[in-house]
């Protein structure tokens, strides 16, 4: 049986030996003399000192092979690259009087102004030869209870190295021998409080206990300040300086780290947070309530902090220096133990049929029941909270109460409204079939001697297996807690944005596809004759969109093949279409049977859909392997009528007979108006483009409805729409709105919305800014602790202590010299570890996924692995004398990034998925954004991280990539931090703070969709947008619109008055502006695109497109895409040469 855990704990072990050391290994060596090699065969090595077993370097020097964890020698300003005066440095008196603390102050962090009030963040003691390239300073900063008669040790280990002379046949070699050295210091509380209300420095003048340093000067000392009037509670800088002079080789320490021990009464205590004090923001008042169990206790200094034993309460007794910190974060599960340790189990089966409403009620109540168990648990513990908690505890609760009472209302109508229960049935048993269907793997196709098509394998079947036909407890009740919202438009939770906060991996979109076959089914039943789209599905990068569009598929497929034994779901089909850009799909019809034409030769599938939704046999081009034929046969794809459709080639197949019920082309998106379409935001820039979009609406080509419009919108990862393209989404977000909004109707309700999220900070003001609406619901709600909201909680075993979870280690290298360095070090080990383990271990670990937060750097790491790293792995199979059987050569890493033709990505993801011992298993694959979202690929377990990325979500989503069975094989992520990067240094020196409290540091979103910026680009996109979708499809803008306009510009005003901040004078002076050169300018057509329009009587046209100086005075350049605001700088290309036509954008943001 593999252990994955233990091989997880070799991984690291080999990533600290290569970058920090020691690494004794190889045959014993006798030190004592110089040793005498015949031939240089002889001496290879590796070799150890036989009397101590420690290293000894053969291959090159220590400052050579390391450069993590070391403390040079000191170094000259033009050496060291900062000034390094003797006021500079720590001075080696016992005691610093205040008069000479000034000279100090130039080499410390200038928080230390002001240092009687005391934050977390605004008095730290930053050494100032701490964070150089060559640093000889470390440190950690902590506070400290200092009771009379206390005192506090401070205990360190390290490495130097002796210069060993070799000598081979007549040459003369230098070679390193380790020897570790040791040193121990005490501080006394009459030491470091000796001055009350005083900055006073100590240095161990006495050296302490100390072995293995003769020669060196290693200085180890305090900085002591006082917080407040308390002359007992200090705040502490321990710090360890290497003085030493000599070659740096001789002089620096290697494997450095020390240990701050409190003694006899004295105490570390916990950093408070200027934030715990602001308990008048709700939002910060809640995350100091939910990880009040998870303080910082230290900062480092050129270093990272660890911490740990605890006494009692906040008290911890010892505090570390650590140069390549660990954090593993808990595993999160939705799995839910009742009070007799079962398992909470609720079956879609049960939930389908009306036979087995018994046991369904059952399965209901019990977990009905269990969250008000809970919830009443909850609150008697409310009483433990210190006072200032109370009412943020009392607000979750009341959270929790709502969040049941709306499960049991929905449950409720479910029981007593027959339509509500027929659709509620028809949508467990369509995610049922799905979620049969789908998780069975890609059926292969090959062709026969007669070019007939042979897929592997037999068609699934509907039924579950393996486990599966089980809601996860917080999907079904989140289904539970909308429905009612959903089913009555009357609902006081109908304007309420539901929004999902769960984990990646943990079920978000299950919850959401069922909430969307609800809809549908519910919207038919209602009306057989409604046909229209019902739901909106967006996303924000085109490789989730894709990925999604296949599951929803398979949910489309299951509902319609449901449909034909409903007599009460009528005639018309249920559909899904994807509407994105033009470099994803064919946009019209003609292009999609044009590039089908080209498919035979070997052209790009530009049709997304790889496989049968409802099958899985597979779809495209495969090439005929007979003898002299070059041609290509497709499977999948028929031109039916003027446009392409989908057809299943495997006879054995439901829709094989028929066409399925999807659609790619927009064309046919019009014309057939799916039941669920999924798109990219920045499609719905193409409002002010494309009226015939209107027939998404319910609207015809009159602008008069023949059908209702969406009822559902859903908005997966919300945090992403934020910044400027969230800011240009709440602009048009109130147009798409009103187009959703049935004014034909007795009572004209807007659409439901429900999201998805990574982040909870500033959830409510993002939602306010994009949607205009005021009430927002997160679900599952909090709880008292960020352990435990009962839907999701930290793995636990039976003895309460927690299951293995990802690990995180980062890695800081000023000493390397540059990030390619350390790049080049980090992957040859991470690289060549696995081949030391058994062969039934290697797989979690042979493919190291790794994240750039640019192309620019992706771009430079690809050139590390074709010349660097391939050197760099050979000197370590020289360097360790490694047999070739245990030898790492990889091959030319795999690229994941939006440079991916469309057809490119889905087989870049399948090669992932391929496991070692199969062919083509991948060695290395390098990856931008967009791996952040929609990667399920369980077998990958390792994950290096280039820098640290721009956003903690981004952060928290790419590293959720790796480890997602983390019962069997738990992830490994490193991160390496840039030395010359002040923000990745301050990650690396707060490392566990960071990942202890992950979640809680994400950063607040910024929407402002009224900003004068976004205004100036966009607001007569709206107004045309809407006048477009709005009024007749046969409408000019000349004669001007003057109703339609003034409707648009009054929908804009009112969203505006929704929101806070926006300054509507400059909302009027804009409208006013654009509605001016509208009357005034009279163009008669819409497009002024050169080569699609007219650009003398045209009114709007692409950004950047080159026209003459009077055409773009009169001319509004309008959106295609929403990623940008503001342009700074312009280039405009002459007329001189030729144009071409900028399409829609698909989305992606790779930089």
């Amino acid at each position: 049986m593999p252990d994955f855990i233990r091989a997880r704990e070799h991984i690291q072990a080999a990533l600290t030996a290569e970058l920090i050391g020691p690494k004794p290994a190889g045959k014993p060596l006798d030190t004592s003399a110089q040793p005498r090699f015949s031939a240089w065969e002889q001496a290879r090595g590796p070799w150890h000192d036989k009397r101590t077993g420690e290293e000894i370097l053969t291959e090159a020097g220590p400052t050579t092979r390391y450069g993590v964890g070391v403390l040079f020698n000191p170094q000259s300003p033009t050496e060291n690259g900062t000034s390094n005066t003797d006021e500079d440095s720590i001075p080696q008196d016992k005691e610093m009087p205040e008069a000479d603390f000034e000279k100090l102050s130039a080499s410390l962090n200038a928080s230390l102004q002001g240092a009687n009030t005391r934050t977390a963040d605004d008095d730290d003691f930053d050494l100032g030869n701490a964070n150089t390239y060559r640093p000889n300073t470390m440190g950690i900063t902590c506070q400290v209870w200092l009771p009379a008669g206390s005192r506090v040790e401070l205990s360190g280990t390290f490495g130097r190295y002796h210069e060993l002379t070799v000598h081979i046949g007549s040459a003369e070699r230098s070679w390193y021998r380790r020897e570790p050295v040791t040193i121990r210091s005490i501080f006394t509380a009459a030491d470091l409080t000796a001055h009350p209300g005083r900055r006073t420095v100590r240095e161990d003048v006495s050296q302490g206990e100390r072995v293995g340093d003769e020669g060196l000067d290693i200085a180890v000392g305090a900085y002591s300040r006082p917080i407040g009037d308390n002359t007992d509670d200090r705040l502490i800088t321990f710090y360890v300086e290497n003085r030493t002079r000599g070659r740096k080789d001789l002089a620096s320490l290697f494997q450095s780290g020390f240990k701050v021990t409190a003694q006899d009464g004295a105490a570390i205590l916990p950093y408070r947070s200027a934030a715990e004090d602001l308990s008048d923001d709700p939002e910060k008042a809640s995350i100091a309530m939910l990880y009040r169990h998870h303080k910082m206790y230290a900062v480092g200094h050129g270093c990272a902090a660890d911490w740990g034993g605890e006494v009692g309460g906040d008290r911890l007794t010892w505090a570390e220096a650590t140069v390549l910190p660990t954090f593993e974060t808990p595993s999160i599960t939705p799995v839910i133990k009742l009070r007799d340790r079962s398992e909470l189990l609720v079956d879609m089966r049960a939930l389908a049929d009306d036979r087995q409403l018994p046991q369904a009620r059952q399965q209901i109540d019990t977990l009905l029941a269990a969250y008000q168990e809970w919830i009443e648990d909850r609150r008697n513990e409310i009483a433990k909270l210190p006072a200032h908690m109370m009412p943020t505890a009392e607000t979750h609760l009341s959270e929790c109460e709502a969040a049941l009472h709306r499960m049991r209302a929905g449950w409720r109508l479910v029981e007593d409204s027959h339509d509500v229960r027929k659709a509620f049935q028809l949508a467990n048993r369509a995610m049922l079939t799905q979620q049969s269907r789908s998780s069975e793997p890609v059926r292969n196709l090959t062709l026969g001697p007669e070019g007939e098509f042979i897929f592997s394998g037999a068609p699934p079947t509907s039924e579950p297996h393996n486990g599966r036909g089980f809601w996860r407890p917080f999907q079904i009740a989140f289904f539970l807690a909308v429905l009612d919202s959903i089913a009555d438009s009357d609902s006081e939770y109908r304007d309420t944005v539901d929004l999902i906060f769960f984990p990646t991996g943990g079920g978000k979109t299950e919850a959401y596809l069922a909430v969307a076959a609800f809809t549908i089914f519910l919207r038919r039943l209602r009306d057989q004759t409604d046909t229209g789209t019902e739901v909106f599905m967006r996303y924000t990068l085109r490789l989730l969109t894709t990925q999604q569009f296949l599951r929803a598929s398979a949910l489309i497929c299951a509902m319609e093949e449901l449909k034909e034994r409903t007599p009460e779901l009528g005639e018309e089909e249920f559909s899904i279409g994807i509407w994105v850009g033009g470099t994803s799909t064919p946009n019209n019809r003609k292009d999609a049977v044009s590039k089908l034409a080209k498919m035979p030769s070997g052209a790009e599938n530009p049709f997304l859909l790889l496989r049968c939704p409802w099958c899985n046999a597979a779809f495209g081009a495969i090439r005929d392997q007979q003898a002299g034929r070059k041609k290509y046969a497709i499977a999948g794809y028929r031109k039916i009528g003027a446009s392409v459709r989908f057809q299943c080639s495997d006879s054995k197949c439901h829709f094989s007979r028929r066409p399925l019920p999807v659609y790619v082309v927009d064309d046919d998106l019009y014309a057939a108006r799916p039941s669920l379409v999924i798109g990219t935001v920045d499609k719905f820039a193409l409002l002010a483009w494309k009226p015939d979009a209107r027939a998404l609406f319910g609207l015809d080509s009159a602008g008069r409805r023949n059908a209702s419009p969406p009822g559902l919108i859903i908005q997966d990862e919300l945090h992403l729409i934020s910044g400027p393209l969230g800011s240009m989404s709440g602009l048009y977000e109130a147009v798409i709105e009103d187009l959703c909004i049935n004014d034909d109707s007795p009572s004209p309700t807007k659409p439901k919305i429900v999201a998805s999220t990574a982040t909870i900070r500033r959830y409510r003001e993002q939602v306010r800014n994009l949607y205009g609406r005021k009430d927002t619901r997160l679900f599952p709600p909090h709880g008292l602790t960020a352990d435990n909201s009962f839907f999701a909680t930290w793995a636990r075993r039976e003895d309460g202590s927690l299951l293995h979870g990802r690990r995180y280690l980062g890695v800081h290298g000023p000493g390397l010299g540059s990030m390619q360095t350390a790049q080049v070090r980090t992957a040859s080990a991470l690289l060549q570890a696995p081949m030391e383990l058994p062969a039934n271990e290697r797989d979690p670990w042979w493919t190291c996924l790794t994240f750039f937060n640019s192309l620019r750097e992706l771009g430079n790491t690809l050139t590390l692995f074709q010349a660097d790293i391939p050197t760099y792995l050979g000197g370590v199979n020289n360097r360790d004398g490694l047999d070739r059987n245990h030898q790492r050569w990889p091959r030319r890493p795999l690229e994941l990034t939006s440079r991916l033709r469309n057809d490119e990505v889905p087989r870049a993801i399948a090669a992932l998925e391929v496991g070692l011992g199969e062919q083509g298993c991948i060695d290395v694959c390098l990856a931008s954004n967009i791996i952040e979202v929609g990667i399920d690929i369980d077998r990958l377990s390792l994950m290096t991280v280039v820098g640290q990325p721009k956003t903690t979500s981004q952060y928290i989503q790419v590293t959720g990539r790796v480890g997602r069975r983390w019962e069997e094989r738990p992830g490994l992520v490193v991160t390496l931090y840039g030395a010359a990067k002040p923000r990745d240094r301050s990650h690396y020196e707060r490392f566990r703070t960071f990942h202890e409290r992950l979640y809680a540091q994400v950063e607040p979103t910024s929407v402002t969709p009224f900003a004068l910026p976004v205004l100036e680009r966009a607001v007569h996109a709206a107004l045309v947008a809407y006048v477009r979708q709005r009024g007749p499809q046969s409408l000019k803008p000349y004669p001007v619109p003057a109703d339609e306009i003034d409707r648009a510009a009054d929908l804009l005003r009112q969203r505006a008055r929704l929101l806070d901040g926006v300054d509507l004078d400059d909302l009027d002076r804009v409208l006013a502006r654009r509605v001016n050169q509208w009357k005034h300018w009279e163009r008669t057509k819409w497009d002024a695109n050169p080569d699609r329009g007219d650009p003398n009587n045209g009114l709007i046209r692409y950004p950047g497109t080159t026209v003459e100086e009077k055409v773009r005075g009169r001319t509004w350049e309008t959106p295609t895409s929403m990623r940008n605001v503001d342009a700074n700088c312009r280039i405009e290309v002459t007329s001189s040469y030729a144009y071409k036509p900028v399409g829609d954008s698909d989305g992606d943001d790779d930089e």
